[in-house]
């Protein structure tokens, strides 16, 4: 399944996250299409594992788009938009990486410290579940609010950013095998091997550092453009100081 924005030809494909948060990208989507005039593909996952989303993702290409896209992953998404590349470089003109998660464990801990420290006792249960791949879906349900707390610097409009649903067997499925291919070093090798442009477009105050994509990348030898944004978290399309500087470089990105 897709959701189309805008006229063919469709020249963007935009790469949801979570796992599991499903439609998550329709007001990015609606936004970028509108200032890009532009064709955008939002590309909705429903499989359960890595390689099934990769295959999904390259149907849901092939039938909507004539050639090369640009490949933007937000958060997850922007490591299954790396496998991606990596297997169908034919497809795939750049990836832009927006909010990724680190590329080594090393740099894992930073982010549980940051998310954890202005939570009450039972938000972090449930974020110690979810760390675990234990979520309920009534877990997934109050997920989304307390990352807003702790993953974002100042949102606006978030009603239009909600993912349609979450799917908490989709999370703990995909996640368990991604932060395995993470700790084997197999997620890094995707990156080394893509053929493509590889952009990073990342918030300051983020809880994922931006070190943990571009050390890792630089001392591999993958060159990545990178942008840092003030006053942003997770979610630069979402964020009321940042949204502006990050479309425009977006824009200059896909022209």
């Amino acid at each position: 399944m897709v959701r189309l924005y805008g006229k063919a030809p469709y020249r963007i494909v935009l790469v949801h996250g979570g796992p599991g948060a499903i439609g998550s990208l329709k007001g990015f989507a609606q936004e970028l299409n509108k200032l890009s005039q532009i064709g955008v593909v939002e590309a909705i996952q429903s499989k359960y594992s890595i390689t099934e989303l990769i295959e999904e993702l390259y149907d849901q290409i092939k039938e909507n788009c004539n050639d090369k896209v640009a490949l933007i992953g937000h958060s997850w998404g922007a490591w299954l938009a790396a496998f991606f590349a990596e297997k169908y470089p034919e497809l795939t003109r750049h990836v832009i990486l927006v909010g990724s998660g680190p590329l080594e464990d090393k740099y894992v801990s930073q982010i549980g410290a940051r998310r954890f420290q202005n939570l009450s006792e039972e938000d972090n249960e449930i974020v110690q579940r979810l760390t675990d791949n234990r979520t309920t879906d009534e877990d997934m349900e109050k997920i989304p609010k307390i990352f807003e707390k702790l993953d974002n610097y100042c949102l606006e409009n978030k009603e239009a950013h909600r993912a349609d649903k979450t799917d908490s067997q989709m999370h703990n499925m995909i996640w368990e095998e991604a932060a395995k291919l993470r700790t084997s070093g197999e997620l890094l090798k995707s990156f080394q091997k893509m053929k493509c442009k590889i952009f990073l477009i990342q918030g300051e105050i983020d809880p994922h550092p931006a070190e943990g994509i571009t050390i890792p990348l630089q001392e591999n030898g993958v060159a990545c453009e990178t942008y840092i944004l003030e006053k942003c978290g997770h979610s630069p399309f979402m964020e009321k100081y940042a949204k502006e500087n990050f479309y425009k470089i977006l824009l200059k990105i896909i022209s």
